[in-house]
């Protein structure tokens, strides 16, 4: 029997999630919201289903066993607590919340109700970067560096930090979850962040125009990860681990370069992170298995917690941040 799946958000990365589950025989798409009711209903038209503009009426009105939410950062709480109240499983697009004080009231009822739940954190399941984290195993990590530079999203709440929580809570939680998955969790943060351009091109313009965050992790490594929006033309991430023996650069989602001792390799990506993701999060909901969700909502509120520690950190001046200070 199929998995019933509803969309929340039919916008952008949401097009990527409605590509892949469309094409898995085991997934069946049936009802779509969004706040603009015309690209629910193109939804509909194109996959097969129901439109709606009020989640609730969706949830009510709709015999669903999971959710894909795609919504902006602001906008989850709500429906997360409405699907645990339902007993619906749910692929969540990263980040799961703006802040950790409404991640975590979702997570504690996530577990009551014991439901599956993966966060779309695709370069875990890309095979450059499982290989990368296989050849990091066994040697002692002392260094990471990871960048992502770009330019701003042409979507208005994404330039406002109360909707967005920033470039690196809305961008870079893509690299900051590589290094965590890459190389182990982070105990505390330091950060710096400079807001003197952008906010003179838009006047609701509040988030850091670049930000630089210096990490040690609970294994006794230390990074440093930038990320910046003022680059206009040019787009650009990747993740650098540097270990006894071993050095690893990941390209984005693109594919490693590594020197060793044996000399220099490279490797390109050959699973995509989006079909892959799609693929456990419906495996999981029909058998149960949670062996390959290896993002779930309690890990991905820890990759928002190092965030917000970078944005506390600024806002305080440079200020050590401790995660478990965050975590409670």
């Amino acid at each position: 029997m199929s998995v019933r799946i509803g969309f929340i958000g039919t916008g952008g990365i949401a097009q990527s999630h409605l590509q892949t589950l469309s094409g898995n025989s085991d997934a069946q798409l049936i009802a779509y919201c969004d706040l603009d009711l015309e690209r629910a209903q193109k939804a509909a038209e194109e996959y097969g289903g129901n439109a709606y503009r009020d989640f609730e009426k969706m949830l009510d009105g709709e015999e669903l066993d999971a959710l894909v939410i795609c919504t902006p950062p602001f906008a989850h709480g709500d429906i997360e607590l409405a699907a645990c109240e339902q007993g619906l499983h749910m692929l969540i697009e990263k980040p799961v919340a703006v802040s950790t004080d409404v991640a975590l009231k979702i997570l504690e009822a996530v577990e009551t109700a014991g439901l599956t739940t993966l966060v779309a954190y695709k370069y875990r399941w890309e095979d450059h970067v499982q290989k990368g984290r296989d050849m990091l195993a066994d040697h002692t990590i002392g260094l990471v560096f990871g960048n992502f530079w770009g330019s701003i999203p042409g979507v208005g709440w994404w330039r406002v930090k109360s909707q967005s929580g920033g470039q690196m809570i809305e961008q870079a939680t893509h690299i900051v979850d590589m290094a965590r998955f890459m190389v182990g969790d982070v105990q505390r943060v330091q950060a710096f962040g400079t807001l003197q351009a952008m906010n003179k091109v838009y006047p609701d313009f509040d988030v850091w125009d670049a930000t630089v965050a210096n990490l040690e992790f609970t294994n006794g490594a230390v990074g440093t990860i930038s990320s910046t929006c003022l680059s206009e033309k040019w787009w650009q991430s990747s993740l650098r681990v540097i270990a006894q023996k071993v050095m690893v650069d990941v390209n984005g989602g693109e594919g490693i370069n590594w020197v060793d001792q044996d000399g220099e390799g490279e490797y390109e990506r050959q699973v995509d992170g989006y079909q892959r993701e799609a693929e456990v999060f419906v495996e999981a909901v029909m058998t149960g298995d949670r062996s390959e969700v290896y993002s779930d909502y309690a890990d991905a509120v820890r990759t928002l917690a190092v965030t917000e520690a970078t944005n506390l950190s600024i806002e305080n001046g440079g200020e050590v941040v401790e995660i478990n200070d965050i975590l409670g």
